[in-house]
């Protein structure tokens, strides 16, 4: 037995030396998706710097043409690293690639050409069909669908990584996803990319890097905080204890009982909290620190440069949405320059959660947070898929902080693709309206919005349910709040629309200052646009920093 064992480690080992000759970068696998019409880098390493490189490729397109070609002017760097950089072919193209140097090769097959794409964010992107509020016909309904796909929905899921500095590899596996896989694939990416590839009639690939509970920090570079001033000053006070840990975790381990001795209730815990000794950091332990996930996440992937990335997160930022706005410009900024692409950038603004509106502004609530996320829109192709009117689930009437089906706003993800990346459909079906400026009037405020054709009644999302069948419209304009000079004096709004515009007033409030719409967990949307899109919740006074008493940058 001991025998065995000996032989197959040597086995092993010598696999592994002849492998790390030369390889492919991880992400560079078979049954990838590569992107169609536009020349692909493809990239890989050497045991050795400066070593030259063979690239051989083989490309069938759909109508069975065949093209062959080396590439022999490659040579890698002094890290070891080569690229090569591939010719546009149509969609459909399957391409078998072959990377040689010294006698050594590597070789990755079933390579399609199609739409290449990426999901990142936290729990409600990772969400898959195996969930437990998730339905068993609708998951029947996707592995159905799967199996019909035959081949054209590819995802690559990275494995979770924390890292203290960047690397130039993800971990994880690029999968066909067919019936007997589809429980494991995230939703939002896998029923996108279904929805896109049959619209278009090409493959789709999709890269999903996500990690239940993070929050936006860790998905940024440290480079990226250190070229913003205002990032800056986040990045280092969260990176607050990281350095001189092991100095930082003695004096913990020794003084901190100490303390609690003297301080063991909440009073004396608040009056002598500047002498409660501080908590070490850990930056590879701690998945909410600055940076760490995109060095193991999302820094590798490239050169691969996805036309796309859906984002679905925010939950976890919802406390801080004073900050959250330059943090995810940031982010987005610092991953185009990074993956030299200025992809198109779509997020989901978050969902209902618990239970309904019953006051006119709850403060503190996810109104905040999902104001916070629009300035991203600031950023050029962007866009928005609001999901305010979504989140009933079977879970006791509660809005779900995570709704089990996910085909709800996937439909309007590839809407947003469709109309705004590939021009087919009217943007009009695929925006949401939205607020645009106010003016005050007298005893009332006018507010104009973007988007907003055909606006009449709809459902609340409280009885509007995927799990429900459609119910009748609102009897009234509802969800709307109006305050005068006091900021935390709001009074519910009497709402009629007139020539497209709404005119908004209370018989409370003779001088009206602000409105706000939907500022709760739970809105009460109450109107759409004639494609049955949703107003988004907004606020005219800031409210993401106003009820946090700071100032936007």
């Amino acid at each position: 037995m001991m025998k065995r064992t000996i032989l197959l480690a040597a086995a092993a080992v010598a696999a592994a030396s002849a492998f790390g000759d030369i390889r492919f970068k991880n992400i560079y696998q078979n049954n990838m998706v590569l992107q169609a019409n536009e020349e692909n880098v493809i990239a890989g390493k050497t045991d050795e710097p400066n070593k030259p490189v063979a690239l051989k490729y083989r490309a069938v397109s759909k109508d069975g043409k065949v093209a062959e070609k080396t590439i022999s002017n490659i040579k890698s760097d002094k890290l070891g690293r080569w690229f090569a950089k591939l010719p546009a072919f149509p969609k459909r193209t399957v391409l078998d690639i072959e990377a040689s140097s010294e006698g050594q090769s590597a070789r990755i097959q079933d390579v399609v050409t199609g739409e290449l794409w990426m999901g990142s964010g936290q729990s409600n992107m990772e969400w898959n069909f195996g969930a437990n509020t998730v339905d068993k016909e609708y998951v029947k309904k996707y592995q159905l669908d799967a199996d019909a796909s035959n081949g054209d929905i590819r995802i690559f899921t990275v494995q979770h990584n924390i890292l203290a500095e960047p690397i130039d590899e993800v971990c994880g596996d690029w999968r066909k996803i067919d019936a007997r896989n589809v429980r494991g694939a995230s939703q939002v990416c896998y029923i996108f990319a279904s929805k896109l590839s049959k619209a278009l009639d090409t493959p789709v690939g999709v890269i999903n890097s996500s990690w239940s509970g993070t929050r936006v920090e860790p998905w940024i570079s440290k480079e990226a905080y250190m070229s913003s001033p205002a990032c800056k000053a986040i990045y280092e006070e969260q990176m607050d204890g990281v350095e001189n840990y092991n100095q930082i975790r003695g004096n913990y381990i020794k003084n901190f009982p100490k303390w609690i001795e003297k301080n063991p209730t909440n009073r004396l815990q608040s009056l002598n909290s500047k002498e409660r000794p501080q908590m070490p950091k850990d930056l590879v332990a701690n998945n909410q620190l600055p940076a760490n996930i995109y060095n193991g996440m999302v820094h590798g992937i490239a050169p691969l440069a996805p036309k796309g990335v859906l984002w679905y997160q925010g939950e976890s930022n919802a406390g801080q949405p004073y900050q959250y706005g330059e943090l995810i410009k940031l982010m987005v900024s610092s991953w185009r320059k990074h993956f030299k692409r200025d992809f198109h950038f779509f997020y989901v603004e978050l969902a209902a959660i618990n239970d309904p509106q019953k006051d006119p502004v709850h403060f503190g609530s996810w109104g905040g947070i999902r104001e916070a996320q629009a300035e991203v829109l600031e950023l050029p192709n962007t866009g928005v898929a609001s999901s305010a009117d979504n989140g009933g689930s079977k879970l006791g009437g509660r809005g779900d902080i995570h709704p089990p089906h996910k085909e709800f706003i996937c439909g309007r993800l590839a809407n947003l693709a469709l109309a705004k990346v590939y021009k087919q459909g009217a943007l009009s079906r695929a925006v949401s309206p939205s607020y645009k400026s106010m003016k005050i009037e007298g005893d009332k405020i006018v507010i104009e919005l973007d988007n907003a054709e055909g606006l009449a009644l709809c459902a609340h999302p409280a009885i509007n349910s995927p799990e429900s069948e459609t119910p009748p419209p609102a009897e009234k304009i509802t969800g709307f709040a109006i305050r005068g000079e006091n900021p935390r004096d709001w009074k519910w709004a009497d709402v009629e629309i007139k020539n497209g515009k709404l005119i908004v007033s209370s018989p409370e409030v003779s001088e009206p200052k602000a409105v706000r719409y939907g500022w709760c967990n739970w809105p009460l949307i109450s109107l759409k646009n004639k494609y049955g899109l949703p107003l988004r919740p907004f606020s005219t006074d800031g409210g993401a920093y106003l009820d946090y008493n700071r100032k936007k940058n």
